[in-house]
């Protein structure tokens, strides 16, 4: 796993140049300070003090001139360094000396005084200079280190915002190219290594070395001791983001895994519970007729049989909502549209759903004018079934559901409601995930909690949707399903 940085040539952050291998020479050093434009602005300066001076001798004396060559001296050295700065001060010095002092426009001193503050000018002006260069060069230092920390607090910033450990690594080589402009890439695990001329940093997380970051210097340049101090910089960032990525992956699957093994325990269970009682029971019905046939009269042998119906339906519809849900799952189920009246669909739920529901009282207030529904109808009428025998398991035998329709834009809301207990906090947040059981209920009811999940995922497999509420102002649920129009 790893992230390199791209060679391109426009960064929005000019990069660093790095140090060449050799240590160049004091004259070069010096040269490369002396650029022309300083140098001229700083002996223009002296040329317009050295003009006030004489322009206006009246009013500009020699004690005057020497504070404001100083001041040029000290501006040149603000603004433009060591260098230019004496040179300014070297110029002054001249200056006063030629156009101030007597014998003037000659760089004789006549008396010791005039000597003396000639030297003083010079010790000044030299002074002045270099505390100036070195104020400069002070904020200089201070300037790149501010925007380098405004760097470095964006790059953490980008570096939080990532949501993948992949995206992480590209982000931090990215940001060593922006600046410093080195090629950079990050690997992770054991085996991580830099190539012979790369630099490796390691990159640590919690205390562990996750991994090496691998810079790459231009040829014949290596990294000054303030690159390597960002580089640092940069790689213990790296490794905080990764640490926290890392963690929260293995978070992740952690979560999955249990989530895994609590659906797996959920099935298990459900499978031991609603598949060996049915089957148990029709055994047990048969082995009474089988064995003890003619001690039963007709009145309870239909009753025994009645009851092995009952177990085999469960068992039936046990096994319908196993396929359904691998269906859902594995992305196999195939639609049938066709033009259904959902009069005709409610009705062929309600049929089914008579035994479930048993003595409550249902009232269907369908307008016969609505709209044909563009689903498949044995699919939805799952659906509605589902729900329907979810209300005869959890609502008292006294409950009186109530289903409703009307249209609703482009599609037709289909409203079940009961005036049982209602749902609690919980059930509510999870009443479609499957294998879920109302806490209310659970131990007095039998299911494997995969009925309403079926029902979501038949509804949403035609763009609709299901939802599950308290009803406002009174007792009882109600379920919502937002069905399409057939078009025309």
């Amino acid at each position: 796993m790893a992230g390199i940085a791209p060679a391109t040539e426009n960064q929005r952050q000019r990069p660093r140049k790095a140090s060449t291998a050799t240590t160049p020479g004091w004259r070069n050093t010096i040269a490369g300070r002396l650029r022309p434009g300083p140098v001229l602005l700083g002996l223009l300066s002296v040329a317009l003090v050295t003009g006030a001076g004489q322009i206006a001798p009246r009013y500009i004396t020699n004690t005057h001139a020497a504070v404001m060559y100083m001041l040029a001296v000290f501006v040149i050295a603000i603004r433009y360094g060591l260098w230019p700065a004496m040179i300014t001060a070297v110029a002054s010095v001249a200056a006063f000396d030629f156009f101030f002092l007597p014998p003037v426009y000659s760089f004789l001193v006549n008396t010791p005084q005039d000597a003396l503050l000639l030297v003083f000018l010079a010790i000044v002006a030299v002074t002045a200079s270099s505390l100036a260069s070195r104020l400069r060069e002070q904020m200089l230092i201070a300037r790149r280190h501010a925007e380098t920390n405004a760097e470095l607090y964006r790059f953490a910033g980008k570096l939080a915002a990532t949501v993948t450990t992949e995206t992480a690594l590209a982000e931090a080589a990215q940001q060593v190219h922006n600046m410093l402009g080195y090629r950079a890439r990050v690997q992770l695990g054991a085996e991580a290594a830099a190539l012979p001329r790369e630099l490796a940093l390691p990159v640590r997380a919690a205390g562990q070395t996750i991994g090496v970051m691998a810079v790459m210097p231009p040829a014949g340049t290596s990294p000054s001791p303030e690159d390597l101090r960002l580089l640092d910089a940069l790689v213990e960032l790296t490794g905080i983001a990764v640490g926290r990525q890392l963690l929260a992956d293995r978070l992740a699957q952690l979560g999955i895994e249990q989530e895994a093994d609590r659906l797996r325990s959920a099935l298990l269970n459900s499978i031991a519970h609603d598949l060996t009682a049915p089957i148990s029971s029709i055994a047990s019905v048969l082995a009474s007729l089988a064995g003890s046939y003619d001690t039963f009269d007709e009145t309870a042998r239909r009753e025994l049989i009645a009851e092995a119906e009952r177990e085999a339906d469960r068992l039936h519809r046990f096994s319908e909502n196993l396929v359904h849900m691998t269906r859902l799952e594995s992305g196999a189920l195939s639609l049938c549209r066709e033009r259904v009246d959902l009069g005709e669909l409610v009705g062929s739920a309600l049929n089914r759903a008579r035994p479930v529901l048993a003595a409550r009282r249902i009232v269907v207030d369908i307008p016969s004018n609505l709209p044909a529904l563009d689903i498949d109808f044995v699919l939805i009428e799952q659906a509605v079934f589902n729900i329907l025998e979810n209300i005869g398991k959890y609502t008292p035998a006294e409950t009186i559901v109530t289903i409703t329709a009307d249209p609703a834009g482009p599609a037709i809301a289909l409203r079940i409601a009961d005036n049982g207990p209602g749902f609690s906090a919980e059930d509510l947040e999870r009443i479609f995930t499957k294998f879920y059981r109302g806490k209310a209920s659970a131990g007095t009811t039998t299911g494997t909690g995969l009925g309403l999940a079926i029902c979501r995922g038949f509804v949403e497999a035609h763009g609709g949707t299901v939802t599950a509420a308290n009803r406002p102002g009174e007792t009882g649920a109600i379920f919502t399903m937002m069905l399409p129009k057939a078009p025309g």
